[in-house]
């Protein structure tokens, strides 16, 4: 079972009227599905990206301390504690920056002193919305202020 699936077939279906996903899980889908539509996930949902369905919300980043969970542990372990201050470091450094150009996250990842100028084109989802100049047709709502 893909929970995204299930999630989105819900949406489409009325049951929601929002859902709450990554804001660049329906061009990876997409984008994938255009490839090669033998996919985990089913294209036929995930074709309907800015046709069927579109983001009105895309830049809520102060949910995130250093992005996806790196590590699970019960309630009151000290482990936060221990790793934060780690990665608050981390960040800091070029290290940090060597791997997002590695991975080719550059424009994606946490900025410090030593990312300069985004390279190549910053991607509508990961903008804030009211930076977007797309539209809901390219899967990505702008709202002008």
């Amino acid at each position: 079972l893909n929970v995204n699936n299930a999630a989105l077939t819900s949406l489409l279906n009325g049951d929601y009227d929002a859902l709450w996903i990554y804001a660049d899980q329906a061009a990876i889908y997409k984008a994938a599905c255009e490839e090669d539509d033998a996919q985990e996930w089913d294209c036929t949902l995930w074709n309907q990206f800015g046709t069927g369905f579109a983001y009105v919300q895309t830049g809520i980043l102060n949910y995130q301390a250093s992005g996806t969970t790196l590590a699970l542990s019960k309630k009151g372990s000290g482990l936060a504690g221990t790793l934060n201050p780690c990665i608050e470091v981390f960040i800091e450094t070029e290290s940090y920056f060597d791997l997002c150009v590695e991975h080719g996250q550059t424009n994606d990842c946490f900025q410090n002193e030593f990312f300069g100028e985004p390279i190549g084109e910053v991607q509508a989802y990961s903008l804030p919305t009211i930076e977007l100049t797309t539209n809901c047709a390219e899967g990505y709502c702008s709202c002008p202020m």
